[in-house]
């Protein structure tokens, strides 16, 4: 293994990572806009790929040394009646995180790895109501179903983004569950068109069962 002294005085190993996946061609084309902007927005449909591909970015600059953690949060807003939620914040947030879980596993499948990563802080899951007054500086952030985030919630996730980091945000315009649709962080996305700052990535491939594109099609006339 070798290692290359980045700009920022960090230590970049070059190692070849054995992931569970390849990326598709539309995903290794996402992937190389995200890493040359800070704010990334990555719009798709169900089984488009979006966690899988943020996932993948994340877990491919943690282990090559160019962030030192990667952050996790999502909305915790549901179309179902949950109840009461007991135990630790952990245990609050698992059932909104088990998506984020399972996809990392999926991109790289050494369970036993992964745990020492979280109990590391390498991957530290942070509830979206204690991202306010946080920096995340060398890291990469993940924000999954950024559709359930309202407007000035999704202007407070932004302003947390440190130096030397990069912000993933996930979002389907057919699966917001707000109350007030209209409300959603995905509509506000317009104004950034301009920032060079900013990239707006759309998925269409479907990388679940070929039924669901025609299935979920007829759903929505």
């Amino acid at each position: 293994m070798t290692e290359t002294i980045l700009q920022n005085g960090k230590h970049e190993r070059k190692l070849e990572v054995k992931f569970s996946i390849t990326l598709s061609e539309e995903q290794k084309k996402a992937k190389e806009l995200i890493l040359q902007h800070p704010f990334n927005f990555i719009i798709g449909k169900v089984g488009s790929g979006k966690t899988i591909l943020a996932a993948h970015v994340a877990l491919d600059l943690l282990f090559k040394g160019k962030v030192d953690k990667i952050v996790v949060t999502r909305p915790t807003v549901s179309t179902e009646d949950n109840g009461f939620l007991p135990g630790s914040l952990a245990e609050k947030m698992e059932p909104w995180l088990v998506p984020i879980y399972s996809n990392f596993l999926k991109v790289y499948d050494k369970s036993d790895k992964m745990k020492k990563l979280e109990d590391e802080k390498k991957i530290e899951v942070v509830a979206l109501t204690h991202f306010r007054g946080r920096t995340f500086d060398n890291a990469i952030c993940i924000i999954d179903e950024f559709q359930n985030l309202s407007k000035n919630q999704l202007a407070m996730v932004l302003g947390r983004l440190g130096k030397n980091s990069i912000m993933i945000l996930t979002g389907d315009t057919q699966q917001i569950d707000l109350k007030v649709r209209s409300e959603s962080a995905i509509h506000t996305l317009d104004r950034l068109n301009e920032s060079k700052y900013v990239s707006k990535i759309i998925l269409i491939e479907n990388h679940r069962h070929p039924a669901l594109d025609e299935v979920l099609g007829l759903l929505e006339q």
